[in-house]
């Protein structure tokens, strides 16, 4: 099955993602620059969430780059990815309008823990589908993996202790900044395996 289908409709949900996020927020009540503050929690936690997304789509299309095509179990494990995605604004904002409180801000770290574990999901099904042992060897010993979900969770962590709730999100913008730039190894290595399959 050709993947051209599934990026466009991806993309689409991104985009659509990302709209929907700027939409959170009202027009201020006033005109003096004072009338701007009630809006800062929102803005500050719409900023992780748009760094966050924009560094999921990079990667997603990256990902789709590695895919010559897709089956049934790409197109699934994609759905579920894109599934995690769109609860963002809703943890947007409530966690910004709740000027960040706990439960919200619990919420919202377990939804980009749940993004990650999908993303991690719709990978293993992208390399599994190539018979490509290097790739698949690259993939494995990534540690990226690894390192965002231990930071997602010392994430969760913070996000139960009031004091220190703000790093929690400075924890979820370190997490995104691993995957700032995709991983050139696998589409370096499938390039290869193509090339010698040629």
């Amino acid at each position: 099955m050709n993947k051209g289908r599934l990026e466009a409709f991806s993309d689409g949900v991104f985009a659509i993602i990302i709209t929907i996020i700027v939409l959170l927020f009202d027009l201020p009540k006033g005109s003096h620059l004072s009338d701007l503050k009630e809006m800062i929690p929102l803005f500050l936690v719409y900023l992780v969430s748009f760094f966050i997304i924009g560094t999921h789509w990079a990667n997603h299309h990256h990902l789709m780059q590695v895919a010559k095509k897709v089956n049934g179990k790409i197109i699934w494990a994609n759905h579920l990815y894109l599934f995690t995605m769109s609860f963002c604004p809703l943890v947007t904002g409530w966690a910004g309008r709740s000027g960040f409180d706990e439960i919200p801000t619990i919420t919202y770290v377990i939804t980009m823990l749940l993004e990650s574990i999908s993303y991690i999901i719709l990978q293993k099904m992208i390399v599994n589908s190539h018979d490509c042992v290097e790739l698949k060897r690259v993939v494995d010993e990534s540690k990226k993996e690894a390192v965002t979900i231990a930071l997602e969770l010392a994430a969760l962590i913070c996000a139960f202790i009031a004091p220190v709730r703000w790093l929690t999100y400075i924890l979820l913008v370190a997490k995104s900044a691993l995957w700032v730039i995709p991983d050139l190894r696998m589409s370096r290595m499938f390039d290869e395996s193509n090339k010698t399959e040629d």
